[in-house]
């Protein structure tokens, strides 16, 4: 074999390995990205499975709720940064206690407006109703008893179209009756415009939830909060809009995703749009498309090579009316 023949081979050998080389590298690329895809919709399959949860459960069980005066929102909305940032969504509704501490009663029948005294079926004297008209301990606390440390219940309509908080400030078990006065903000008795067989349950603080929706950003990635908690990571954005029914047409006439919500704009929520935009966690070559426009957030101007999915789906809370 001569030199030149040698060198024919060793550049025919260099050709073929370059090219071995190349789809290998292709192939991993690919491969590594595909797997990052895969993480990416898996994370935002998760964020999505939470948020459209919470969003249609919110308000469950507090019509006109009050927290030492000030009203509780089912849905509560922080734009945050405007155009340049994520939102913030807080969702509030009550969570049925495992363990309520007093066995539930009914309503024996509608009570006059005046009344401050609610009848009820159950005999508040024979087990086990009787710990209504006596001292009882739930999470550590100690209600009822001699003198009478007042608590908190809340009393469901038969059919649970609607619920209301109020405060039970004495039980009279030789006659079955609750005295209570309105929970903090109502200006009557909100219990003596419930019907017979009503349900009224004690209502411990663990009962109510409050779910704060947040995203924090860091390092090019991003994590989806739960209370505080990781939900999902590698959420790059998370936009919410509003469709208000102004009217009371049970319609929707109006959208809102680039403000704060008035106080009688979140009674009118009557559709929530939930926006998920998910990405990988790092860059790869071949990608090259900029952040989108989600709802009043600006797409980013510059491309980059991170791989990206949007999400959005639209949500009808059950228990805003």
């Amino acid at each position: 074999m001569t030199l030149i023949e040698l060198m024919i081979a060793v550049a025919v050998s260099g050709i073929v390995m370059a090219g071995v080389v190349q789809i290998f590298v292709s192939s991993s690329s690919s491969h590594s990205l595909q797997t990052e895809m895969a993480t990416m919709q898996q994370n935002v399959r998760m964020a999505k499975m939470f948020l459209e949860r919470d969003v249609r459960m919110a308000g469950c069980g507090i019509e006109e709720y009050y927290d030492l005066g000030t009203r509780v929102y089912p849905v509560d909305f922080t734009n945050a940064g405007g155009e340049s940032d994520t939102d913030i969504l807080v969702i509030n509704y009550m969570y049925p206690d495992n363990d309520p501490c007093l066995p539930q009663l009914t309503l024996r029948y509608k009570m006059p407006v005046a009344s401050a005294e609610a009848t009820v079926n159950e005999d508040l004297e024979i087990t086990p109703y009787s710990a209504w008209d006596n001292a009882f301990v739930c999470a550590g606390t100690t209600y009822g008893g001699t003198p009478f440390k007042e608590f908190k219940a809340i009393i469901t309509a038969p059919d649970g179209s609607k619920s209301d908080v109020v405060y039970i400030t004495q039980v009279q078990g030789n006659s079955s009756k609750l005295q209570n006065r309105p929970y903090d903000g109502f200006s009557n008795k909100i219990i003596n415009s419930y019907p017979e067989n009503s349900t009224i349950g004690f209502l411990s603080d663990t009962s109510f939830l409050q779910i704060t929706y947040s995203y924090t950003y860091s390092n090019g990635n991003g994590t989806l909060l739960r209370n505080g908690e990781a939900v999902a990571d590698n959420i790059e954005d998370l936009q919410f809009a509003f469709g208000l029914d102004t009217n009371t047409d049970d319609i929707v006439d109006s959208w809102i995703n680039d403000r704060d919500l008035t106080s009688v704009e979140k009674d009118q929520i009557r559709l929530v749009r939930i926006n998920i935009l998910g990405c990988t966690s790092r860059e790869f070559r071949g990608q090259s498309n900029p952040r989108p426009t989600v709802e009043d957030h600006q797409a980013e101007t510059s491309p980059d090579n991170f791989g990206r999915q949007l999400f959005q789906v639209t949500v009808t809370p059950r228990n805003l009316k």
